[in-house]
C-alpha cells in the first residue's frame, strides 16, 4: 500500500539520523545536529500525513517480519490513536532538536546526545505503532534503557549518576508486570496480536488453566498488573521519586521526558481499553491513585521554590489527573490532556531553562515589592463576586451543554464531565481576575473569552474528540459506563468535594479582600507541618535513599 510509505518513514526517519550520526559525527563535528533536525522534519511531516490519512480512511495495518497474524510477528498498526500520538512526539522532539543545536554546544557529549535523542524518539514511535503486544513490550523495555542512558548526559555528574539508576530500577519493576501480562495473556488465548486478542478476551474473558487447576479473571488480572506499569512509567504516587532526579539532566532531556515519556501510560490504557472495559475495579482504582497523585503533586508544586522542581510536581499532578480520567471511563479525554499537557510542558521546560542562562548570564536585582492596599471590605461586594464566580461557568456549561447535547444523558459520565469544566472555568475565572476588587473591561472581555475557550474546549474534548478516537457506535459510553460507582458514593464524593472547593475559593477570596480567618493554633500548627512536608515531597525521596544506603551495605 503507497499509503504505509508515510508512517514508516515518521518511524523510521529518526532511527535514519541516529544511524546517520553515528557515521558522520567525525567528519561532522558538532554540525551532526543538522542530521537529526533533519530527520526530525521528515518524521513531523509524514506524521501529519498519516493522520489525515486515517482520518479519513481505515487503519494502516503493515507485517514487517513473520505471519500477519502471528504471536511473533512483528506488525505496524496506525489507528487514530496511534497517528495523534505519533503527530504529538515528532512535534515536540522536533522542537527539542532544533532548540538543543544550540543549547548543548560546547558540551562535551554533544555528538552522543542527539544520537540518543533520534534513537528515544524512535522507540516511542515504534511503541505507539506497534500492532503486537509483544513489540510494544520490547519499545516499553527500550524506552526505559534510552532514557535513563539519556539522563546521563554527564557521567561526572554524581546526581545525574543517581537518578539515571533510579530511573532504570523503577520503571523495569513495572516493565516486569508488563511482562508478566503477556505471559497471561498468550498462555490465554494464543495471540498478541491486538486486533485478534481482544475479540477472544471478549468472548471469554474468564479461562481455565489445566496445568494450574484455576480459573483465572483475565481482564482484571491483566490490568491490574498493568496499572503498576501505568503507575511507574506515569509517575504516579509513590513511584514519582524517579521523575524529580530528571532535573539533573539537560533541559532538553527534561522537556521529551515531561513532554512525552510520561504520557505513555495514558496511550497503554486507551490501547488495552477493551481490556480496562471488562475490568471496573481496576478502573476504580485507577480513579484513587490518580486522584491522590493530582492532590499530592498539585499541593507539593505550590510550596517548591526552584522552577524545575515545580514543573516537575506539576507534571506529576497533570499526569495523576489524565490517570484519574482514565479511571472514570474517559480514555479519549486523557488522550486530549496528555496532548495539551505534552504540547504546553515541552514550551515551559525549554522557556525555564532559557530564563535560568538568561538569570545566570545577564544579573538583575529584581524590583522592589509593592504592595497594594485591600480596598474596603464590602459584604455584598464579596457575595457578588463569588457568587458570580461561581454559577457564571455553571450555567454556560449547561446551557452549551443543551445546546450541543452530548449524548451522556442520565449517567455520572454528564456530572463529571460538568463537574471537571466549573471548576476548571472557576479557577480560570478566579485567575484572571487576580482577586482583586474593582471592574476592568479589559479583564472582564479577557474572562468571558476565557470561559467560552475552556468550554467549547471542554465540549468537542467530550463529543468530538471522543467520536474521532472510539468512533464505534457506543464503545465510548460502554467505558463510562464501566467505571460507574456506586450511586450514593458517588453523589456523596461529588458534593463533599465541591464543597470543599468552594470553602477554599470562599477563604481565598475572602482573604484577598481583607478578611481575617481566625484559625485555632492547631490548626496553623498542622498548616505549617504540612507545608513542610509537601516541600519535601512528603519525603519519600529520603525513605529511598535510606532503603538504597541500607541494601548496598548488606
Amino acid at each position: 500500500m503507497m499509503e504505509a510509505i508515510f508512517p514508516l518513514v515518521t518511524i523510521l526517519a529518526p532511527l535514519f539520523g541516529t544511524l546517520s550520526i553515528a557515521l558522520f559525527w567525525r567528519e561532522m563535528g558538532e554540525r551532526v545536529s543538522r542530521l537529526g533536525i533533519g530527520a526530525l522534519w521528515a518524521s513531523a511531516l509524514t506524521s501529519l500525513v498519516t493522520l489525515a490519512l486515517v482520518s479519513y480512511g481505515d487503519p494502516i495495518r503493515l507485517t514487517l517480519a513473520g505471519a500477519p497474524s502471528g504471536a511473533w510477528s512483528y506488525t505496524i498498526l496506525v489507528d487514530r490513536l496511534a497517528a495523534v500520538m505519533m503527530v504529538l512526539i515528532s512535534s515536540v522532539s522536533l522542537v527539542i532538536h532544533v532548540y538543543s543545536e544550540r543549547y548543548m554546544v560546547g558540551d562535551a557529549g554533544y555528538t552522543r546526545f542527539f544520537a540518543l535523542l533520534g534513537s528515544l524518539t524512535f522507540g516511542l514511535l515504534s511503541l505507539v505503532s506497534s500492532g503486537n503486544l509483544l513489540w510494544m513490550f520490547a519499545c516499553w523495555h527500550l524506552v526505559t534503557w534510552l532514557l535513563a542512558t539519556l539522563l546521563v548526559c554527564n557521567p561526572a555528574s554524581l546526581a545525574a549518576r543517581d537518578a539515571g539508576q533510579k530511573t532504570f530500577w523503577v520503571q523495569s519493576l513495572g516493565d516486569a508486570a508488563f511482562a508478566l501480562v503477556l505471559l497471561i495473556l498468550y498462555g490465554s488465548y494464543g495471540t498478541l496480536d491486538v486486533t485478534e486478542l481482544f475479540p477472544r478476551v471478549q468472548a471469554a474473558p474468564v479461562t481455565s488453566w489445566s496445568g494450574l487447576a484455576l480459573e483465572l479473571n483475565v481482564p482484571l488480572v491483566t490490568t491490574l498488573l498493568l496499572v503498576l506499569s501505568v503507575m511507574t512509567k506515569s509517575a504516579q504516587f509513590p513511584f514519582h521519586f524517579w521523575l524529580i532526579g530528571t532535573i539533573e539532566a539537560p533541559t532538553p532531556v527534561s522537556a521529551l521526558m515531561h513532554a512525552g515519556i510520561v504520557n505513555a501510560g495514558g496511550f497503554l490504557v486507551n490501547r488495552m481499553a477493551p481490556l480496562f472495559g471488562l475490568a471496573p475495579t481496576t478502573l476504580h482504582l485507577l480513579f484513587v491513585i490518580g486522584g491522590l497523585t493530582a492532590l499530592i503533586g498539585a499541593s507539593a508544586m505550590l510550596t517548591q521554590s526552584s522552577v524545575k522542581r515545580t514543573l516537575v510536581y506539576s507534571t506529576m499532578g497533570q499526569m495523576g489527573y489524565m490517570v484519574m480520567e482514565c479511571g472514570l471511563g474517559a480514555f479519549a479525554l486523557a488522550v486530549f490532556h496528555l496532548c495539551a499537557h505534552g504540547l504546553f510542558k515541552a514550551t515551559l521546560f525549554l522557556n525555564s531553562g532559557a530564563q535560568i542562562h538568561k538569570a545566570r548570564t545577564e544579573f538583575k536585582l529584581p524590583p522592589g515589592n509593592r504592595v497594594e492596599e485591600s480596598r474596603a471590605f464590602s459584604p455584598m461586594t464579596w457575595t457578588t463576586g463569588l457568587a458570580v464566580t461561581l454559577v457564571l461557568p455553571l450555567i454556560i456549561l449547561l446551557v452549551a451543554h443543551g445546546v450541543v447535547s452530548i449524548p451522556l444523558q442520565e449517567s455520572q459520565g454528564t456530572v463529571i464531565f460538568l463537574f471537571f469544566g466549573w471548576v476548571t472555568t472557576s479557577q480560570a475565572m478566579f485567575s484572571l481576575y487576580r482577586l482583586h476588587a474593582g471592574a476592568s473591561w479589559n479583564v472582564s472581555l479577557t474572562m468571558l473569552g476565557a470561559l467560552a475557550l475552556i468550554g467549547l474546549t471542554y465540549l468537542w474534548a467530550g463529543e468530538a474528540f471522543t467520536h474521532f478516537l472510539y468512533p464505534a457506535h457506543g464503545i465510548a459510553a460502554s467505558y463510562v459506563q464501566a467505571a460507574e460507582w456506586n450511586r450514593a458514593l458517588f453523589d456523596a464524593v461529588v458534593g463533599v468535594s465541591a464543597i470543599m472547593i468552594v470553602g477554599a475559593w470562599g477563604l481565598i477570596y475572602g482573604k484577598a479582600k481583607g478578611i481575617k480567618v481566625l484559625m485555632p493554633g492547631w490548626m496553623e500548627s498542622l498548616r505549617t507541618r504540612a507545608y513542610v512536608a509537601f516541600l519535601n515531597g512528603l519525603y519519600i525521596e529520603d525513605m529511598v535513599r535510606m532503603i538504597g544506603r541500607a541494601g548496598s551495605r548488606r
